[in-house]
């Protein structure tokens, strides 16, 4: 695809997420608390080298180096192409052209029909980057749903340093922003995917842990360069409670309801 570098580098930040709802409070319990960098437990991927300079979850740390690899370093042709072909679709770039999208139907009268038939002509581009993100999802935690939202609290809290990333200047696995509205971006391919019928049952579990994800990156505010100390516990656990046990509607909603003016009625 003709792209800028900037626009490539936005598209990896914006194509990033996890998944799981039932079973997954437990996460408050798991060891993201006490502000030492070495407190984020350290578990070691099964057959994955060392990596001097490392912090943070090895396994976590792996999935997302390599989502980034396929999602944007390495693309393949095909996807490539997929993304090419949403891009001239929405309007010469895929990331805002599909949150443009989701936002202006959002935000009328016949939604969410009105965005499943605006993208529906680009269904088979959006299947190919669907597939892509699952293929990666499998491969490190298959449908383990607790183990990918460890995985994405870690990306949001920014404890995740990985020095291969050095670079390109972005070493800790997050998303950049601030408000990080990549999390939309992404929320807005989900449901898409959902609408569309594109591995409906897995994106379905994962929009509300995207939507954790966003509120969890809101309190933390990491810096993208040096690792950052874990927020309490107890303010994963709130989030957790909070976020995980939303219905798709009901997330797609409240994230909708951010780029709403402060006077609209559908502003919550």
């Amino acid at each position: 695809m003709d792209a800028t570098q900037s626009d490539r580098y936005g598209r990896r930040r914006a194509l990033r997420g996890a998944l799981g709802i039932t079973g997954s409070l437990a996460l408050g319990m798991t060891a993201l608390g006490t502000p030492a960098r070495a407190s984020v437990p350290r578990r070691d991927g099964p057959g994955l080298p060392e990596v001097p300079g490392m912090l943070g979850d090895r396994l976590a740390n792996e999935f997302w180096y390599q989502f980034d690899e396929a999602t944007y370093f390495r693309q393949t042709p095909e996807l490539v192409e997929a993304y090419a072909a949403v891009a001239e679709y929405t309007g010469g770039n895929p990331l805002g052209g599909v949150r443009a999208a989701w936002v202006r139907t959002g935000t009328a009268a016949g939604y969410p029909d009105t965005y499943a038939s605006f993208l529906e002509p680009v269904r088979g581009p959006l299947a190919v980057i669907s597939r892509v993100q699952v293929d990666v999802f499998e491969r490190y935690y298959g449908r383990d749903h607790r183990r990918i939202v460890e995985a994405m609290a870690y990306f949001a809290q920014g404890v995740l340093f990985d020095p291969r990333r050095a670079p390109t200047q972005s070493e800790v696995h997050t998303m950049d922003g601030d408000p990080p509205l990549a999390y939309h971006t992404w929320h807005a391919y989900q449901y898409a995917s959902v609408l569309l019928g594109i591995d409906r049952r897995f994106w379905t579990s994962m929009i509300p842990v995207n939507g954790f994800a966003w509120a969890v990156q809101l309190l933390a505010k990491p810096r993208t360069r040096t690792v950052n100390p874990p927020l309490p516990r107890s303010t994963v656990a709130r989030v957790a409670a909070e976020w995980l046990p939303r219905g798709v509607r009901r997330v797609d909603a409240q994230l909708l309801a951010f780029h709403r003016p402060p006077d609209d009625p559908g502003t919550r």
